[in-house]
């Protein structure tokens, strides 16, 4: 299993990287410090996790946590490896 970046995991308050309907940019991976296809394939699993589609809109903050729409928990990008 891979690990949130280095000082983010300890973070008060992780900061929102994504929060569009659009596929996440490599800026998004970039910060994850993972490979782009690693973020595609753990957002589907969360998404499908979840009774989501791909028009759903997620949050992604910079610890690797996913939320919903209405700001509901609803995985980590780190704990889908």
């Amino acid at each position: 299993m891979a690990s949130p970046p280095d000082g983010d995991a300890s973070s008060a308050s992780p900061r929102v990287i994504w929060d569009r309907r659009r596929n996440p940019t490599k800026h998004v991976s970039d910060v994850l410090r993972i490979a782009r296809w690693q973020l595609r394939a753990a957002i589907h699993r969360i998404k499908a996790r979840n009774n989501l589609g791909a028009q759903d809109r997620i949050v992604i903050h910079s610890d690797g946590s996913v939320k919903d729409s209405g700001g509901a928990e609803i995985g980590n990008i780190f704990d889908e490896f």
